[in-house]
């Protein structure tokens, strides 16, 4: 039997339409790695890793032709690949050649390729084949030592974008930060409730879990219908998140920059200056921006209450990005605003961080006003510290 296969001529495949159809198959996320000899580090992440054979151990990965990166790994004779775990994403977004393995804990393999130490797997390898494929090529390992080090969920590649495993709830996680979170909450919601009710607003306690924040209580005063519901998450996408970011930690100002497009240089610039100047006055103020078209808020609404995907958490930086004019604006004493919300770090130490938020207070206020609402969040911020230092202890409070 011959082992061509014949039938009719392939039609034309538009690329956007094949990248998009097949971005719909998730695949796992790796790092391939090799020392060369001249002791330089090489890696290169790639989301084509594949089991091949068990006898012999084959396994495969499939970098593009054209890669500067690949042409580098393949000066050393052999690789390890690391399978990510699905809270090394940041370290995907932000690598950049070999000096991304500066800060990055990582230990020898057999054949003296980087380990990292949070991996799931390792899988060190010599070449075994090369094989042409189209505009990419089939790189083939004979497996040599491999090894589990973190047993956890993998990272993986999806429409577009970089996640793990969604839980069974994605409104009601149950990470112990969390729960610390919604007993906190329990001596903080009535000076909220104060101010909800004194400046017609929706007051919300919010807690920084992993990269988001979580909703863990909201008074009502608002007269603008608002989504915050208890257990809704908002993603830490550039601008948002700033008020928890430590002027003196740059590594956490990168990622949190390093969630925007790579080419977009003019959006992490004006995020960065963002950035700064919530680090400086001490709140983040946002105003009310014109409405996204309704595919767009649909998916942004479906993200946020619970059916996360990453072509829904690209809609919502996209949003966010869209609307970048409506954050930290310069305020005229006499000028009118609609503000969407102003937020405010608590001052306690420890995890998890929390912040307090007004939104949606009412409509076409002069900026003394913005400045008194924004004087009253900072004020129930530091006095929601204060109760939770009471209750719970004198080391929950910055100095």
């Amino acid at each position: 039997m011959s082992d061509t296969i014949t039938g009719a001529a392939p039609t034309a495949i538009d690329p956007h339409t094949f990248r998009e159809a097949l971005g719909h198959h998730p695949t796992g996320v790796a790092l391939v790695t090799a020392t060369l000899d001249s002791g330089e580090h090489i890696g290169m992440v790639v989301g084509t890793f594949n089991s091949v054979s068990i006898d012999p151990p084959l396994v495969s990965f499939m970098p593009d032709r054209n890669s500067g990166t690949f042409a580098r790994l393949r000066e050393a004779d052999t690789f390890c690949v690391n399978v990510l775990a699905a809270d090394q994403a940041d370290l995907v977004t932000g690598w950049r050649g070999p000096e991304s393995f500066t800060g990055v804990e990582w230990r020898p393999s057999p054949s003296g390729a980087p380990i990292l130490r949070d991996s799931v797997a390792w899988v060190d390898c010599s070449y075994h084949q090369l094989v042409d494929a189209g505009d990419h090529y089939i790189a083939l390992g004979a497996v040599r030592a491999l090894e589990v080090q973190r047993p956890t969920s993998p990272l993986l590649f999806f429409q577009g974008g970089f996640g793990g495993f969604a839980p069974s709830s994605f409104l009601v996680p149950g990470e112990h930060d969390l729960i610390r979170a919604a007993r906190l909450s329990e001596v903080a919601m009535e000076p909220l409730a104060a101010l909800a009710a004194e400046e017609s607003a929706d007051v919300s306690l919010l807690a920084s879990i992993g990269d988001h924040d979580v909703v863990i209580g909201t008074e009502r005063g608002s007269a603008t219908p608002t989504y915050f519901e208890i257990g809704l998450r908002l993603p830490h996408l550039p601008p948002i998140g700033a008020v928890h970011l430590d002027p003196a930690d740059g590594a956490g100002l990168a990622r949190w920059l390093d969630r925007l497009p790579r080419k977009d240089e003019a959006a992490r610039g004006r995020c960065l200056e963002i950035a700064e100047r919530v680090a400086a006055q001490g709140h983040s103020l946002c105003l009310v921006g014109h409405t996204p078209d309704p595919d767009t808020w649909q998916d942004v609404t479906r993200y946020i209450h619970g059916d996360p995907t990453p072509r829904r958490r690209r809609q919502v930086l996209t949003m966010h990005l869209d609307h970048l004019d409506c954050y930290e604006p310069d305020l005229d004493p006499d000028g009118t605003y609609d503000v969407r919300s102003i937020t405010v770090a608590v001052p306690m130490a420890g995890t998890p961080r929390l912040a307090v938020r007004m939104s949606f207070p009412p409509a076409g206020a002069d900026g003394r006003t913005v400045d008194r609402w924004t004087a009253q969040v900072r004020d129930r911020a530091a006095e929601v510290a204060d109760l939770i230092q009471i209750r719970f202890g004198q080391d929950r409070v910055l100095g």
